[in-house]
């Protein structure tokens, strides 16, 4: 899942940069959030693990898998999605 990672981590680095690389319709909101949330989610989804076992009373019982590499592309896909949603925010609602 860390390759869905490369377009907004290119994006970012080119707009810092100033030189975003030419790529069409991959520099979409969409495509750029999206490839964020994909991966977030997918390297969640493998980190944490809920279930109900039987029993009296019902309990929820959450296990949270240690994996470094998928806590570091959970973090950075968060980390450039508050970037890429603060730089729309300047961007869009500045002071006229």
């Amino acid at each position: 899942m860390g390759c869905l990672l490369l377009i907004p981590i290119a994006f970012v680095v080119g707009a810092l940069t100033g030189h975003t690389p030419p790529w069409g319709f991959l520099q979409n909101p969409v495509v750029l959030l999206g490839s964020l949330g994909v991966a977030a989610l997918g390297n969640l989804w493998s980190l944490v693990h809920a279930g109900v076992p039987r029993g009296k009373p019902p309990t929820l019982r959450i296990d949270i898998a240690a994996n470094p590499l998928s806590i570091i592309v959970l973090a950075v896909a968060g980390l450039l999605g508050a970037l890429l949603i603060g730089y729309a925010f300047v961007e869009n609602f500045t002071r006229r």
